[in-house]
């Protein structure tokens, strides 16, 4: 096949576009529509698809048939959305040995972080070489589709920027532009149809027989079970899967490293889901979770809030597992994964929680790789407990820093620290309310207070021994982060931070993480006893 040539595309502003609005059947459907561009893809050009998944594909194709299929597929997402539009490239010659990438800031960063590729020609020179093309052609694009709105014109009650289409009536009685139009038709369930979404009907069918709760028609059904109105955006993604790929030694080797992830994350997900919130499928009139997308070793839910922490967790544990299983032994690779969850108020725009988590990803993913001899999986999270209009994580952070070299969060997490936390939420989720509420108020007071007022607090309760324990436990987590504890109960640590000496404390994490839980229907918390 030596006439043949690699072509990459990627959806641009692709989360953008999903979620444009708040509306689930809006999320829903545009995630759909975009899927159903990609089984175009797999369906039209068969054993040429290398990848295709989650907004990217990969096709090996003649050259003299590149520019015809380019086009075709611009055209065929244009069509389909509306809106969103797809960046293609392909090679125009193969890389000579020892040929340099194109000298942009994006080749530089690619060519920094695959110093181990050789530039001789070969498949993994190739693949580096069309990375850069295709983030240099991403960063030139100018052009996007337009739609005129006229200062006279009536307003899309949905997005609020495109003026109505010519059809007003639609099933929720909404006046839609043409976009949010056709996400929400394809989106909405129809009379007589059961489950709405691929990867929501494909999990329908693997695990949904026989249960009675049917899938929420919006956010206010996802998250109506729960005693507190909270949703949790997850979205988790594989660790350092570009150096993985860049292993593959040729097409057939790349499509079976692909092939793992995509059904690696796949499963994980649907085992997790499973595990988590198959007892609520059972009992609850909606499901607590809506799967957004599956993109190869990405992963987007929504989902209530009392359940997100035991997804993430599950998840990252099957995601290790699942993967592991299915790549080419040959590799030697231990796969793992980051995750990013923020928790709002249902009514906190879904655009908001989605790029707020991708921040809390990309922090979790640093984490992750503090030793690249040893890489893990690790976990982030933010409660937004009132309403902040930020896009930004950093500056909501701010309120874990109670004064200098004091820290009241230990996050992220690594995953083994993340399930010493599962284990003692479930404890402290059975906790009074306001035993909870008390003590996190007291470690906002700093160390040595918070501490004397917790050891009062536990001296005057009956039976306290079991909290005691429980923070004896607590207190290892960070033991293995170095630095020390305060004698007693060791539930603050000082340790070195960006070269810096600061107090850090994972109970307030560990309280807040509790208070989520309690939200669920089927936990019950116990009477205060003194």
């Amino acid at each position: 096949m030596s006439d043949h040539i690699l072509m990459a595309g990627d959806v641009d502003a692709i989360r953008e576009y999903v979620f444009e609005t708040s509306s689930l059947p809006q999320i829903r459907g545009g995630s759909e529509l975009l899927q159903e561009c990609e089984e175009e893809i797999r369906q039209k050009y068969g054993d040429r698809v290398l990848y295709c998944g989650g907004g990217s594909f990969l096709l090996q194709v003649a050259q003299d048939q590149a520019e015809g299929i380019r086009q075709d597929i611009e055209g065929l997402y244009l069509g389909k959305t509306l809106a969103a539009t797809v960046t293609i490239v392909y090679e125009q010659s193969s890389p000579s040995h020892g040929e340099p990438i194109v000298q942009s800031p994006w080749a530089r960063r690619i060519r920094s972080a695959a110093d181990k590729v050789p530039l001789d020609g070969s498949f993994p020179h190739r693949m580096l070489f069309l990375n850069a093309h295709i983030r240099e052609a991403k960063r030139r694009k100018t052009l996007i589709p337009f739609y005129e709105a006229l200062p006279f014109g009536k307003r899309c009650e949905r997005c609020g920027k495109r003026m109505v289409s010519g059809r007003e009536d639609v099933q929720d009685g909404k006046a839609l532009c043409p976009i949010c139009e056709k996400r929400d038709r394809k989106g909405r369930r129809k009379k007589g149809e059961q489950i709405r979404g691929k990867f929501n009907y494909e999990f329908w069918n693997q695990y949904g027989q026989n249960r009675v709760s049917e899938q929420p028609e919006d956010l206010d059904h996802l998250v109506y079970s729960a005693r507190r109105k909270y949703l949790a955006f997850i979205y988790a993604d594989g660790n350092d899967i570009g150096a993985l790929l860049q292993r593959a030694r040729d097409p057939n080797h790349y499509k079976d490293i692909s092939w793992a992830l995509t059904e690696g994350t796949r499963q994980a997900l649907f085992k997790s889901l499973e595990a988590v919130c198959g007892p609520a499928l059972d009992h609850e009139p909606f499901w607590p979770f809506d799967i957004v997308n599956i993109g190869g070793d990405d992963v987007t839910i929504l989902i209530q809030a009392g359940y997100a922490w035991d997804m993430a967790v599950e998840f990252l544990k099957r995601f290790e597992q699942e993967v592991s299983c299915r790549l080419p032994q040959d590799l030697g690779w231990k796969p793992t994964a980051s995750c990013g969850i923020l928790i709002a108020d249902v009514k906190y725009p879904v655009r908001y929680m989605e790029r707020l988590a991708t921040s809390l990803l990309k922090k979790a993913k640093k984490r992750a790789k503090e030793n690249p001899d040893n890489p893990k999986s690790a976990v982030d999270f933010l409660w937004l407990p009132s309403p902040v209009s930020s896009d930004r994580v950093e500056p909501l952070l701010d309120v874990y820093r109670t004064g200098e070299g004091i820290e009241l969060s230990a996050r992220p997490y690594t995953l083994s620290e993340a399930q010493l936390l599962q284990e003692l939420i479930s404890q402290i989720a059975r906790w009074p309310r306001t035993t909870r509420h008390r003590w996190a108020e007291a470690l906002e007071k700093g160390p040595l207070q918070s501490l004397a007022f917790i050891q009062y607090d536990l001296a005057r309760e009956r039976g306290s021994s079991q909290k005691i324990q429980m923070l004896d436990h607590l207190g290892g987590l960070l033991s293995g982060r170095g630095g020390k504890a305060i004698a007693g109960l060791p539930i603050w640590h000082r340790s070195s931070k960006d070269r810096e000496l600061v107090w850090q404390t994972p109970l307030l994490d560990l309280l807040e993480l509790a208070e989520l839980r309690a939200m669920r229907p089927d936990v019950e918390e116990e009477e205060e006893r003194t």
